[in-house]
């Protein structure tokens, strides 16, 4: 048998095996849970799994969520784009957005102990319409990492094992979406403790196996220029911390170890403990390109998206300096199971998240079979499009420039001081003033009176697709929200100083035909009730009723519970809204 061949099937082998190893372990860990509860879980536990988890696995599942197959290409690449110091900030702004999410969702726990999701928290601070927009970015975010994580497993099979891409991201796709919809939020996290152990002692080993191989025949003296302190190094030192924290807070499969954790010390613990294994395992996968750069290994012929392969010694023994390697060794085996190992902890979170967050937000009261659906129906486009083979990196720039427009808002919300100023309007205000500044910022930059049109394309591509994390371009985004609000703030209550009160945005939208369904106040009846859909009911041994559960938390499976004794209670409350911060606005709280 040919011996490329021979280390294809031995990679389909070992991968899938793995990848199928860890859900039958999640499937048989969660079905003995089930047996001894006695009982099948709730719309809540399966979305938040509430106060059930562990410091340990809580911090096992912070950083196995976190270090998708992306730390394999995209550090690597970084570090040779921005030198040693870009993949410093790189590695610290990958592990401190969970520290940050671990004291903010302390503290939101502590303010409403019955959130579900983050943008459930963001509608109880702001109103419907703000949530309704945290939602929104929340799932483009969600979706957007989720297809990074197909795209880089498959471009790692195509280019590095030299077969095709779309039977590992099949395998894994599926894998993923049947123990998750088993399972819910419990389910993932107990395979997160699993596999991010098993993470760690593989990273362990390729770090040994490094230190011992890596002869290269001169290094250069002094370092080259672009792999010391370089422009783009120090453009990261605001760039990536702030892309990052932006990315993460919009990240629902982050909040849900906060929703999970025990205790806050278990979640204050955990957070501590994902942040530092995941700065050590960035910095790593980062630093393995860095050298192998260095060594004289990367040129402009490597694949980008392999630096990191170039350093192992085994896998460069028949190729060209310089030429992207294929796998030729056990290492590269190794490799590759690290990388479909990380990548079904990230998917299987990232999946949990959506489901999160349209449950709650869409599907209130409703069986969760539903939110089920549109997760298939989500992850099928993304299964395609991450077959065309995109920039990683350049995929994590679109959402993560999107989300520095909104994340200091969101954050700030936490703040009582700022409750009568900064409102629902002030919030939409400002990321609608950050999206629009940012994008004429590029178009500026391509400015040219004799192409318009041109200057439009070029300058809006380069802001949020092309940049090289540029540190002005995220400046200017989340900049840009804070004045954008400020904009709104200032005047609203400069009027409320003299008694002119004026309308919110939710005043005027939600009362538009329909839009209280996009707002989150879900369906009235129970879907599964209507003639069209009794086939499913039917299958799902599940009798409807005509009216859906008041109760978004209540109910087995997302079954609306018949014991259920809570109400939806409408609740007047001072809210500062439009122009004026102190109009009365009626906010319906579940």
């Amino acid at each position: 048998m040919d011996e490329h061949k021979k280390y294809v099937i031995i990679s389909y082998v070992t991968c899938i095996f793995a990848q199928v190893l860890f859900a039958v372990y999640a499937i048989v860990g969660y079905t003995l849970r089930l047996l001894s509860n006695h009982r099948d879980q709730t719309v809540e536990e399966f979305i938040t799994a509430r106060g059930t988890q562990n410091r340990w696995r809580i911090g096992w599942s912070f950083f196995a969520s976190s270090v998708g197959a992306w730390c394999i290409t995209s550090p690597s690449s970084f570090a040779v784009w921005t030198g040693i110091l870009g993949l410093v900030m790189y590695a610290f702004s990958s592990g401190i957005p969970v520290l940050i999410i671990a004291l903010f969702g302390s503290k939101i726990q502590a303010i409403h102990p019955d959130v579900c999701t983050m943008p459930d928290f963001v509608g109880k601070r702001f109103g419907p319409v703000a949530r309704t927009l945290v939602v929104i970015i929340s799932l483009f975010n969600m979706s957007i990492a989720l297809l990074a994580e197909y795209t880089t497993i498959g471009l790692l099979f195509k280019y590095f094992v030299g077969s095709v891409d779309y039977p590992i991201v099949i395998v894994v796709g599926v894998l993923t979406m049947v123990y998750t919809a088993y399972g819910g939020v419990y389910i993932s996290i107990i395979t997160d403790q699993a596999q991010g152990i098993l993470t760690a002692v593989f990273i362990g080993v390729l770090v040994i196996y490094t230190i011992a191989t890596f002869r290269p025949e001169s290094l250069p003296k002094p370092l080259p220029d672009y792999l010391g302190v370089t422009t783009g190094g120090y453009s990261s030192i605001y760039s990536m911390p702030c892309s990052l924290i932006g990315a993460t807070v919009f990240s629902e499969a982050m909040w849900q170890k906060v929703w999970a954790s025990e205790s806050k010390s278990a979640v204050l613990f955990g957070g501590g403990l994902g942040f530092v294994l995941i700065t050590v395992a960035v910095f790593l996968f980062g630093f393995g390109g860095w050298l192998a750069a260095w060594g004289g290994y990367v040129t402009e012929d490597t694949d980008s998206n392999l630096y990191l392969f170039q350093v192992f010694s085994s896998e460069r023994d028949e190729a060209s300096v310089g030429a992207s390697v294929q796998v030729s060794s056990w290492v590269g085996i190794i490799t590759l199971i690290l990388a479909a190992t990380m990548n079904e902890s990230a998917i299987d979170s990232i999946q949990n998240g959506i489901t999160a967050v349209l449950a709650q937000h869409f599907f209130k009261g409703q069986h969760t079979i539903f939110p089920r659906l549109v997760v298939l129906v989500v992850n099928i486009p993304l299964i395609v499009i991450s077959l065309q083979g995109y920039k990683i990196l350049s995929l994590f720039l679109l959402t993560n420039l999107l989300t520095s427009c909104c994340f200091l808002l969101v954050a700030l919300g936490l703040s009582t001081r700022l409750k009568p100023y900064l409102s629902e309007t002030a919030l939409v205000f400002g990321f609608s003033v950050a999206m629009l500044t940012v994008t004429a910022y590029g178009i500026g930059r391509y400015w040219n009176p004799d192409d318009k049109g041109g200057s439009v394309r070029n300058g809006a591509k380069y802001v949020w697709y092309d940049n090289l994390y540029d540190w002005d371009i995220f400046l200017v985004a989340s900049g840009f929200s804070l004045v954008g609000a400020a904009m709104w703030a200032v005047p609203a209550n400069l009027l409320r100083l003299f008694g002119i009160k004026g309308v919110g945005i939710s005043d005027v939208l939600c009362r538009l035909p329909g839009f209280g369904f996009i707002t989150g106040d879900g369906c009235e009846r129970d879907l599964l009730s209507y003639r069209f859909m009794r086939p499913l009911a039917w299958a799902l041994h599940y009798t409807p009723s005509e009216t859906a559960s008041a109760d978004s938390t209540c109910g087995k499976m997302g079954v609306p519970s018949k014991d259920d004794t809570k109400l939806v209670a409408v609740v007047t409350e001072e809210k500062p809204l439009g122009a004026s911060g102190d109009e009365t606005a009626v906010a319906k709280v579940t």
